[in-house]
């Protein structure tokens, strides 16, 4: 289940039902999404604070391409989730695009390697291009927040989205990725015939 919690005329405002899911055991994900500079990542530090405090076993995650989670929170926690030791419970992890991308070519450039390369002649630069395909690194980034939801490690997963833009992207990703791999082909083609 996600809680969506947006910004609207500079006001954070939450889903219906609050945060009152919170109550039952099952693992939860809360969102903060709107546009830059209005707050979101206060609010999800101040939010996964409060429940871990709670004793919850929270982490919080910021996918923002100009993250403020390290300096909030007066550490480095860029790159692999940290423990926040103050706050027993709290977990923080702070990823970039750089992070991302590089995440997602340990997780599956081996393999998109060898499926194109099993009908196509490419070299290994093939991950470097699929890597840079759009929305690569915005559903990469889902996908691993949806993994640590199903892993059951943490009760509660604080999201601070990148601003409203990148996270609306979200649901044209599929159609731009589909694109991406159409010019690809056709660059192949191409290059084949000269």
């Amino acid at each position: 289940m996600l809680t969506f919690i947006w910004e609207a005329e500079g006001l954070m405002v939450m889903s219906r039902e609050g945060l009152s899911f919170l109550d039952d055991e099952k693992p939860r994900i809360v969102m903060f999404c709107g546009k830059g500079g209005v707050g979101k990542t206060t609010a999800a530090s101040a939010t996964a604070l409060h429940f871990a405090r709670r004793g919850l076993k929270t982490l919080l995650i910021s996918t923002d391409p100009t993250p403020s989670l390290s300096d909030i929170l007066e550490r480095n926690v860029s790159g692999s989730i940290t423990p926040i030791e103050e706050v027993p419970g709290l977990e923080a992890v702070e990823l970039d695009y750089e992070t991302v991308i590089d995440m997602w070519k340990k997780r599956f450039g081996r393999e998109v390697y060898e499926v194109v390369s099993s009908f196509l002649p490419v070299d290994e630069e093939i991950i470097e291009y699929v890597a840079g395909a759009p929305g690569i690194d915005e559903e990469f980034a889902l996908s691993y927040v949806y993994d640590l939801y199903r892993s059951g490690r943490y009760d509660l997963i604080v999201w601070d989205t990148a601003p409203a833009g990148g996270t609306l992207s979200l649901i044209k990703l599929e159609e731009k990725f589909y694109r991406h791999l159409g010019d690809a082909a056709r660059l192949y083609v191409r290059v084949k015939k000269a």
